[in-house]
């Protein structure tokens, strides 16, 4: 009876080191696949990321571009003038361009659900007032230019959102930005 109780215990220390192998394989097997799935979901969102950022920076471009040509549209003393008309014609490819970013960003902003509609809001709200700025001649470019920084703000929350940045939500606005006062009409500088 002792053999075989001896028999048994050199059974079992034999086969513990086995099994814990064999369990330990399959359990690395199991995180790295795991780790392989987190790491392609991180590729994804890092490309969305990097996409996103670019058009947020195409977008800036544009309105800059715009704003600085219709400031100078409205400078001039004969608007409808050859110049004048050049101008115009700038813009409107300008604002062509304007609304395919404005559409692209809006698109993108899926992978922010939290900070995602501040930047679609935002870019929404630069195209309008752009666009009545180029209607009338006249607008409150420091209350555009507040748009701009809005859109700016948004933007830089739902990148990190959209990295999984923690911290994004708890970003916000500067105290004191003034969006201006008064409308003016916009002046080239002399």
């Amino acid at each position: 009876m002792q053999s075989w109780l001896e028999i048994g215990k050199l059974a079992a220390s034999v086969a513990t080191p086995i099994v814990v192998a064999i369990l330990g394989v399959l359990l690395l097997r199991r995180i790295e696949g795991v780790k392989a799935l987190v790491g392609k979901q991180s590729d994804f969102h890092k490309k969305w990321a990097d996409e996103f950022f670019t058009c947020c920076q195409q977008f800036m471009q544009a309105l800059e571009r715009d704003l600085a040509l219709l400031t100078t549209l409205g400078g001039l003393n004969d608007p409808n003038g050859k110049l004048g008309d050049e101008i115009k014609e700038e813009v409107y490819r300008l604002n062509a361009k304007l609304s395919e970013l404005e559409l692209r960003i809006r698109r993108s902003v899926v992978f922010a659900p939290i900070s995602g509609g501040a930047v679609s809001r935002a870019a929404n709200e630069c195209v309008v007032l752009t666009a009545q700025l180029l209607k009338t001649l006249r607008g409150n470019l420091d209350e555009i230019i507040g748009k701009m920084n809005d859109f700016n703000l948004a933007s830089r929350k739902a990148h990190a959102e959209m990295l999984g940045l923690g911290g994004y939500a708890e970003q916000s606005a500067p105290e004191g930005r003034s969006a201006g006062k008064s409308a003016t009409r916009p002046r080239a500088p002399r």
